[in-house]
């Protein structure tokens, strides 16, 4: 039996993944003229989506992608800290 609810749900998922990629490209370089609530926001949303996908995986019973999505999420707010820091 198809569920629509699932292959939703992965959908906007990936293209939440894939929105958080985007963002944090798009402000790699003007990230420090931001104010602290953007900065927060920004920050939030990609610690979020990359919390919640490694909890998804953890939940699965799959450690490793889950250590994976972490390291990933951190490496990419390391990312935008080290740029705002230098510029």
């Amino acid at each position: 039996m198809f569920n629509w609810l699932i292959l939703g749900h992965i959908i906007f998922g990936l293209v939440a993944f894939a929105g958080s990629l985007l963002l944090a490209l798009g402000f790699r370089t003007s990230f420090h003229s931001l104010t602290a609530v953007q900065k927060w926001g920004i920050g939030l949303s990609i610690g979020g989506l990359f919390a919640t996908m490694a909890f998804v995986m953890f939940t699965a019973a799959n450690l490793m992608p889950a250590i994976l999505f972490t390291l990933a999420g951190i490496a990419l707010l390391a990312v935008l800290m080290r740029k705002s820091a230098h510029a």
